[in-house]
């Protein structure tokens, strides 16, 4: 079980969730002024006969921004996420933890240079 609450540092402030909401294989947690939030899902599924566990994190952040059109102001979210698609047995602990590990040093290598890369949709 997640510590309760979650904390996520943006741009060096450090959001707190509580946890708002637990129904066995899923978890949400919101910081108080419900701008920030962190979705845990976990589900099995079955894909072409064989069992998968996929796990979900997923962190949003709410605000305020104006329609560029009709100047009107409205929330708009942002999502990141991370999502672990494996099957039941096959790969350890170790091993999904050592290609997070290889993934997470890419995406943030060189100040994010990919993570830049990837919001001005290069591939």
């Amino acid at each position: 079980m997640l510590a309760d609450p979650q904390s996520i540092t943006v741009a060096t402030v450090a959001r707190s969730m509580p946890k708002i909401s637990n129904s066995g294989m899923h978890s949400f947690y919101q910081s108080l002024d419900t701008l920030w939030s962190l979705d845990i899902t976990h589900r099995v599924v079955t894909r072409d006969k064989k069992r998968r566990v996929v796990s979900l994190a997923v962190f949003t952040q709410k605000k305020v921004v104006p329609d560029p059109l009709t100047a009107v102001n409205d929330y708009e979210t942002l999502s990141e996420s991370l999502q672990i698609d494996r099957p039941e047995a096959g790969f350890t602990s170790t091993e999904v933890s050592d290609q997070w590990t290889g993934l997470s040093s890419w995406l943030s290598a060189s100040s994010n240079a990919i993570v830049l890369k990837l919001y001005g949709r290069e591939s």
